[in-house]
């Protein structure tokens, strides 16, 4: 069947919120054909195979899950999910959990009970950028705080709130971190600045969502309990996902908080309730243990990528400065000063590979010379291949191959392909 797209001289000029004006959606397919070193996409190989669950889901439980769901998520389980967070030492009941369509739906909920136009939100710099999109799209201000090797600095955050009370200023209401291998940069928050945080959070009366799709993929070192596992005031959010552990297209998400706050987003869930047969599917696996072996097989997979990347990345760009992640999905890499990452991330889609450029993931003042790069999604010959691409595009934008106005073309055609 053809496609016809209905766009035509006739169409009357709709007028769009002025959220909407400046808001694109990049597509995963339109690139395809590129080393796909971007997006935090799950690796295909990895993939679970739901077959057996989505047939019990359909047999056994027909009408609970062709239904709508309880706006809360199945009793069931959320009791899952209590059991699942506890091995992490978070303490919580039911009450406590509600289920959503991934994290990222968690997060605009909590901006919906929270944030007003104007309101100030806390947030590392870099940080994740659909995160920032979120919170743009509630008409947040940006606090952007550095980050070191172990995290947020604290001690930046509590000047600024302590000069802000004393001038009477507005506070932060929020505080957004991804305090286990962060999206963008791969660092760990250390266990220490986790307490800062939790106590400036107590003080100066803002809240902390902690977004923590990452944490079980861990490839080595010592863990660091999770924010809310150290939360004895009910500062702290935490978002967790099915997306990262198993598999995005499930969008199977979940929030745990004080019953109180819960009950208030349960309110703004105006959703007809998470999609009940992939729930009872994630609940399945999740009782029967098969959640906690598929992550043992993504953590052995994914370390194989990330060790390819780092090697190759010291092979074929030398000048650069790489972090080197524990866990998770990213690697940051900073580029000499003079090398602008949008100019490189638009040279390397000529090269054949698709890249980050790390200035997207700034709230504010960004950082032009730094990327992120992915190595969950291709196969580690794949990133070998990438990484190569990559090197030859920055040769090529140090030898001024390229003039400037393809440079500039090529820098815009890669920032509409950035994606999550």
């Amino acid at each position: 069947m053809a496609n016809h797209n209905i766009e035509t001289p006739n169409n009357p000029s709709y007028r769009f919120a002025a959220r909407a004006l400046n808001s694109s959606h990049a597509s995963h397919a339109a690139a395809n054909d590129l080393v796909e070193l971007s997006g935090g996409y799950a690796f295909p190989r990895c993939l679970p195979d739901i077959s057996m669950e989505a047939g019990k889901a359909a047999a056994a439980h027909r009408t609970e899950t062709m239904q709508y769901s309880d706006v809360l998520g199945l009793e069931e389980l959320r009791d899952q999910i209590v059991d699942y967070v506890a091995a992490d030492g978070i303490v919580c009941a039911r009450d406590n959990v509600m289920v959503v369509n991934g994290a990222k739906h968690g997060l605009d909920l909590a901006c919906r009970v929270f944030i007003e136009p104007g309101d100030a939100v806390i947030v590392t710099a870099p940080t994740y950028m659909t995160a920032l999109s979120i919170l743009r799209t509630h008409e947040a201000d940006f606090w952007a705080i550095p980050q070191d090797k172990q995290g947020m600095q604290a001690d930046v955050l509590e000047q600024r709130l302590a000069a802000a009370q004393s001038a009477g200023d507005k506070l932060p209401k929020l505080l957004f971190d991804v305090p286990d291998f962060h999206n963008p940069t791969g660092i760990t928050t250390s266990l220490e600045r986790r307490h800062e945080l939790i106590r400036l959070a107590r003080r100066f009366g803002f809240v902390i969502i902690e977004d923590d799709p990452y944490r079980r993929i861990r490839f080595e070192g010592e863990a660091v309990p999770p924010m809310k596992s150290l939360d004895e005031s009910g500062v702290v959010i935490a978002l967790g996902t099915a997306s990262k552990i198993l598999a995005p297209g499930m969008r199977i998400g979940w929030v745990i908080a004080s019953a109180s706050i819960i009950e208030r987003m349960a309110a703004h869930k105006a959703d007809g309730g998470t999609s009940p047969f992939n729930q009872r599917i994630f609940l399945e696996l999740l009782a029967g243990n098969q959640v906690a072996h598929h992550i043992a097989a993504i953590i052995r997979q994914l370390r194989i990528h990330r060790d390819m990347m780092v090697d190759e990345l010291r092979r074929h760009l030398p000048e650069a400065s790489v972090h080197v992640p524990q866990g998770g999905y990213f690697l940051w890499v900073e580029l000499p000063d003079d090398v602008d990452a949008d100019m490189l991330a638009g040279l390397a889609i000529k090269k054949g590979v698709k890249t980050y450029s790390g200035r997207l993931s700034y709230p504010l003042e960004p950082s032009r010379n730094a990327l992120r790069l992915c190595y969950s999604y291709e196969e580690p010959e794949r990133i070998r291949q990438g990484v190569a691409a990559l090197g030859e595009a920055f040769a090529s934008l140090r030898t001024g191959e390229v003039d400037s106005s393809e440079l500039e073309a090529l820098a815009d055609a890669s920032l509409k392909l950035q994606t999550f």
